[in-house]
């Protein structure tokens, strides 16, 4: 009967076999955090511009 395989040895295993980002993956990266910062700086000038219009009537 074969032994059942131990977690931390696959743990090891998984960790010791690095894949390289391809090359679709770093783009899509890239403009996640693009499109993540600037909706940051555009909500923030916003937010300077309009001041009271989140207070309620």
């Amino acid at each position: 009967m074969p032994e059942k395989p131990k977690i931390g040895v696959e743990l090891k295993k998984m960790q010791q076999e690095y894949e390289p980002l391809l090359p679709v993956e770093k783009k899509l990266i890239a403009w996640s955090l693009g499109i993540g910062l600037t909706l940051l700086v555009v909500l923030y000038f916003l937010s300077k511009l309009l001041p009271d219009s989140h207070r309620p009537l």
